[in-house]
C-alpha cells in the first residue's frame, strides 16, 4: 500500500510525495501532477537492437504476403544462409551454444522482472529534512532474484527532491546488460518540452557522440524520438549533467540533476 509522506510547504506552493508498493515515486506540486506513479523505479531493460539480436536470419522482417517483394526476402535469406555455411563450423569450435545477448536477457527473465519484496524505512532526520530509506528485490518469473535496488529519498522542506540510488544486478546467463537505471513517468502536458546540459542536439551514444557538441540543449518531445525502421533503443543522449522537462512555453518546468556525467534520454521503440 502507498503511504503519504505529507503535504510540506514548497518556497511557493505546496508539494506531495508518495511513495508506493514497488518504491516507486508519485510527486505533485500545488496540485498538479509531475512524476506518475511507479517514478524512480529500477530499469535493466530496454528494447534490443538488431546487433543484440546477434543473428542474420532474425534481423530479416518476415514478410506478411506472397507478393514480389516476399520472393526478393527469400532470396536473401538463401544467399545469407550461403554466405554463412563456411563459417558455421568455425562459430561452433570458437563458442559451441553460443546465444545472442538478447537470448542471455530473456533466459534471465529481465524484461519480466517483478517486486517481490520490498523494506521502508521513514525518519524525521531533522526539521528541514526527511529521509526514506527502501530496499526492494527484483525477481524473475520463476522466482530467481535478479536485481536488489536501495535508494535514500531525501525530501527538503525547501521542496527539493535528492535521490540516492544502489542497484545490483546478478544475471546468471547475461554477459551483458541491456540497461541499469532509472525510469520515471512524467505527466503529459509537463513533458512537452526538454532542456538539458550535456552532449547534443542529436541522439548519441558512447561509440559514437564525438560529432555531438556539449553543451545546453533544447528540444520538443517529438524532435526527442528516432522513428527507427527497426524498432529499437533511441533518443540518447550522453554526458548528461541535468535535464528540465516542462509544458513548452508556459514558463515552468521542473529539473533534475546528477553528481558527475550521467547518461540522459534513452527510449525503447517497442
Amino acid at each position: 500500500a502507498a503511504s503519504t509522506l505529507g503535504a510540506c510547504q514548497h518556497a511557493c506552493q505546496p508539494f506531495e510525495l508518495r511513495v508506493g508498493g514497488e518504491g516507486g515515486l508519485r510527486l505533485s506540486v500545488g496540485g498538479r501532477p509531475l512524476l506518475l506513479d511507479g517514478s524512480g523505479e529500477l530499469n535493466v531493460w530496454r528494447a534490443p537492437t538488431d546487433n543484440d539480436q546477434g543473428s542474420t536470419l532474425r534481423t530479416i522482417a518476415l514478410p506478411h504476403a506472397a507478393t514480389l517483394a516476399a520472393s526478393v526476402w527469400w532470396i536473401r535469406l538463401g544467399l545469407s544462409f550461403l554466405r554463412a555455411v563456411p563459417y558455421l563450423w568455425l562459430r561452433r569450435l570458437i563458442d559451441s551454444g553460443s546465444v545472442s545477448y538478447a537470448d542471455a536477457w530473456e533466459a534471465d527473465g529481465l524484461p519480466r522482472l517483478s517486486a517481490a519484496r520490498r523494506r521502508t524505512r521513514v525518519t524525521l532526520a531533522d526539521s528541514e529534512r526527511v529521509e526514506v530509506r527502501t530496499s526492494t528485490d527484483w525477481r524473475a518469473p520463476g522466482g530467481a532474484t535478479r536485481a536488489r535496488h536501495r535508494r535514500t529519498a531525501t525530501v527538503l522542506r525547501c521542496g527539493a527532491l535528492l535521490l540516492e540510488d544502489e542497484a545490483e544486478v546478478l544475471p546468471a546467463a547475461s554477459r551483458s546488460l541491456p540497461r541499469v537505471g532509472l525510469s520515471f513517468r512524467v505527466a503529459a502536458a509537463a513533458a512537452q518540452h526538454a532542456t538539458w546540459y550535456g552532449r547534443g542536439p542529436f541522439e548519441n551514444y558512447p561509440d559514437r557522440c564525438s560529432a555531438a557538441k556539449v553543451g545546453v540543449h533544447a528540444a520538443s518531445a517529438d524532435e526527442l524520438a528516432t522513428p527507427y525502421v527497426y524498432p529499437s533503443e533511441h533518443g540518447h543522449r550522453t554526458g548528461t549533467r541535468w535535464v528540465e522537462v516542462g509544458g513548452g512555453g508556459d514558463g515552468e518546468g521542473e529539473g533534475g540533476g546528477g553528481d558527475g556525467g550521467a547518461e540522459g534520454g534513452g527510449g525503447d521503440g517497442d
